[in-house]
């Protein structure tokens, strides 16, 4: 009996004995979170999805310090993109509310793009694209050149779709009178054609026309209407 019960203490240890091993073991297969995370910006032409180079991004994070939200973004850093249209950014993996990636290139639309830190959860790469749209300025000017009477009207609106960024308005505006020299400058979506429509009520008539004028990225673009 007493050689019995000493096999099976011993058959015991040994089960305890592997079933440590095996918890030990374990425990040190599991991967703590990489520390380093990697945000691989791609940035398209908004037109045709060309992939554009040089373009400058940053990028900012806010965070949860000591259970307090700091409702300020923070700069994490700042990249361009190479030849195949993606910029990098490597940076520390913290407590952060989210991140956002700001497009900064000087003759294209802001652009500003969320990015939830879940994201990140189960890998330390992350990739995302954005879209950039060329900016341009174009100066309208409305000139009564040749006056008939205080009833001379022109009647004018740019033929342009709702845009997300601020732009010039395509309401329609209306001028009377014999000095009319009305002018507005705005931004304007470049490298395309800008179609506009005015009516021209003087003298008892009425003339519509309907034209177009190319706006270049980064330069500023001038429309002068003389009716």
């Amino acid at each position: 009996m007493r050689t019995l019960f000493r096999n099976m203490t011993r058959e015991r240890m040994a089960v305890c004995t592997v079933a440590a091993a095996l918890a030990i073991g374990s425990s040190g297969c599991k991967r703590e979170p990489d520390s380093t995370l990697t945000l691989n910006a791609e940035v398209l032409h908004a037109y045709d999805d060309t992939m554009l180079n040089e373009m400058d991004l940053e990028l900012e994070q806010r965070l949860l310090q000591n259970g307090v939200l700091n409702g300020n973004y923070q700069s994490v850093g700042s990249a361009t993109t190479n030849e195949m249209g993606v910029a990098a950014f490597l940076f520390d993996r913290s407590n952060a509310l989210d991140y956002r990636i700001n497009l900064v290139e000087e003759d294209w639309f802001e652009h500003s793009e969320l990015i939830n830190p879940d994201d990140f959860i189960g890998t330390n790469e992350v990739n995302l694209s954005i879209a950039a749209t060329p900016r341009g300025t174009v100066h309208i000017q409305l000139i009564n050149a040749a006056p008939v009477d205080d009833s001379d009207q022109i009647q004018f609106r740019l033929l342009t779709s709702e845009s997300e960024y601020p732009t010039c308005s395509n309401a329609w505006e209306s001028h009377t009178g014999m000095e009319v020299n009305a002018e507005r400058t705005c931004d304007i979506e470049a490298d395309r054609y800008l179609p506009y429509r005015h009516i021209v009520f003087k003298n008892g008539g009425e003339l519509e026309t309907t034209d177009s004028i190319w706006v270049p990225r980064g330069i500023l673009t001038e429309l002068v209407i003389p009716w």
